[in-house]
């Protein structure tokens, strides 16, 4: 019952916030927003994918170091069965919760410390979008911000450093690099998403609302963050009087790619039974 009541909260969420996106754009313009190149679209794909790639060998290294062993293929499959529990199952078991039980299962490990692998993973990847949202404000109309938010680039990988070092020491894998690899492939797949629509100006400002996007779509009061990323860019570029309409567009363009990129968990639910 819970679950029903959590996954009906979710959809109301998301009629709301499409009713609100409706409300403020001009449909006229909506009407007029089309794919001018499959191709670009294709590349955001790919580039969304080697990001998961990436992502999932991050996981890797964590797991390794609490003789967490799987294969990196095993590994690999696993983590494409979470994006697809996260992404498509939204009222069911979370991708998370499902691998932290299949691996206490295969290896008799503490559900705390494999908890503790997946939750330093994530909150690196929190400390990279900071760092780059920091760059790129630099560069962008959002400047009037740059006394709040530029910090950002100095502090946090070294706030990243110490919280690795006080609340995650078994963990000798700094991960930082690498989360930064992994968000600039993601934003190189949403400036693909753009270029497909024909959009090639205000990119930066495009990007840093994708990169705040991506924090905020974590929120659990949606699925695979729809709604969420789309009101980031609706209030978002109207605060440097930029049209939303074409962010909202590509915002939903990203779950579109995130979700077709959760369907491949399908086909490989029946081989991560042993991990």
């Amino acid at each position: 019952m819970k679950r029903k009541i959590k996954l009906l909260v979710k959809i109301l969420f998301i009629i709301a916030a499409f009713l609100i996106i409706f409300n403020k754009i001009d449909l006229n313009k909506l009407k007029n927003i089309h794919i001018t190149n499959f191709f670009y679209l294709f590349l955001a794909f790919i580039f969304f994918n080697i990001s998961q790639i990436i992502s999932a060998i991050r996981v890797h290294k964590f797991l390794n170091q609490i003789d967490v062993t799987p294969s990196f293929k095993k590994q690999l499959m696993l983590y494409y069965v979470g994006m697809f529990y996260n992404t498509l199952l939204p009222g069911g078991i979370g991708g998370d919760a499902y691998k932290t039980y299949k691996f206490q299962k295969s290896y008799n490990k503490p559900y705390k410390k494999i908890i503790k692998a997946l939750l330093i993973d994530r909150i690196s990847g929190l400390f990279a979008i900071f760092t780059l949202i920091g760059i790129l404000i630099l560069f962008s109309n959002f400047k009037s911000f740059i006394t709040y938010i530029s910090f950002l680039t100095i502090i946090s990988p070294i706030v990243l450093f110490f919280i690795h070092k006080y609340f995650f020491k078994e963990f000798r894998f700094y991960p930082f690099i690498y989360s930064l690899i992994i968000q600039i492939f993601q934003g190189i797949s949403f400036l693909f998403i753009l270029l497909s629509l024909g959009i090639n100006s205000h990119l930066i400002d495009f990007l840093i609302l994708f990169y705040i996007s991506s924090i905020v779509s974590v929120i659990p009061i949606s699925i695979g963050g729809v709604g969420l990323r789309e009101l980031t860019f609706l209030y978002g570029l109207s605060l440097v009087h930029l049209d939303p309409t074409i962010g909202v567009v590509a915002a939903f363009l990203f779950f579109i790619i995130t979700l077709i990129s959760s369907m491949i968990g399908i086909i490989f639910i029946k081989g991560v039974k042993d991990v």
